[in-house]
């Protein structure tokens, strides 16, 4: 038997293949250090600031970026002009002057044609030819820059990890808990697996067992201990998520003796 365990939730994916970070507008961060101290500082500040840029290239037409998981070439880079800014921009860009006019002003008036976040036209187009796509995008937005040598999927041509190689990685580890919570014996700890003595503080929720549908209700328990703790937030999450009635919305967070 499989127990259906909520979807185990992903990072923010990224490419296998090393990328370095594209800019519409120059970076203007980095390390100051100062400029009259002594030569190995000064010698030390510029190195920092080659590699700065050699790892935050300006984005050029013909550079390779990755969109949805996939190459695409960068075709054209074009200035939107401040009257066909499309929605929500002209809002964003009243929101940010605003901020600054209700400010100190200590700084000049901004101007939307350098402003970071505002709206840039990119072209791109599939890296062998395809079908372009025409991307309102803010300035500010940093893109993926591939290498001109890269790796991608041979059965769906994504870059890897690809959406398969993923997934088949969440369906192992499901399996895995699932066998482990299937190990589980009743009236033991549904997360560390080990029993509860009756002088040991543990949390339980009442209704169905949602980790193990082939035991009565009620026998969902947890130790009340650091080591357990992401344990029953994880069940806790569930268990909120399939209605808990309100007047059982905090199950009794002690059971038996301190």
């Amino acid at each position: 038997m499989r127990i259906p365990i909520s979807v185990t939730p992903g990072a923010t994916w990224r490419s296998r293949t090393p990328t370095l970070r594209g800019h519409i507008d120059p970076p203007t961060w980095g390390r100051n250090l100062d400029r009259g101290s002594t030569v190995q500082r000064r010698i030390e500040q510029a190195d920092f600031e080659r590699t700065n840029r050699d790892r935050n290239p300006v984005l050029t037409p013909g550079m390779l970026v990755i969109w949805e998981r996939s190459p695409w070439r960068v075709v054209e880079i074009r200035e939107i002009p401040q009257d066909l800014w499309p929605a929500p921009w002209p809002e964003r860009w009243d929101t940010h002057f605003r901020f600054w006019f209700d400010g100190s002003q200590s700084q000049p008036a901004p101007d939307p044609a350098t402003w970071r976040d505002r709206p840039i036209n990119l072209v791109l187009e599939p890296d062998g030819g395809g079908k372009r796509k025409h991307l309102a995008s803010r300035a500010s937005f940093v893109w993926d820059v591939l290498p001109e040598h890269y790796a991608v999927c041979r059965s769906c041509g994504e870059l890897p990890p690809c959406r398969e190689e993923e997934l088949d990685k969440t369906v192992n580890r499901q399996i895995a808990k699932s066998d482990r919570l299937l190990s589980i014996p009743a009236g033991a700890c549904m997360g560390c697996g080990e029993a509860i003595s009756g002088r040991q503080k543990s949390v339980s929720f009442p209704g169905p067992n949602l980790w193990r549908l082939d035991l009565p209700a009620g026998t969902a328990r947890f130790h009340v201990r650091k080591e357990c703790s992401h344990w029953v937030y994880e069940y806790g999450e569930q268990w909120r998520g399939q209605g808990a009635p309100v007047d059982e919305a905090q199950p009794a967070l002690f059971d038996g003796e301190g």
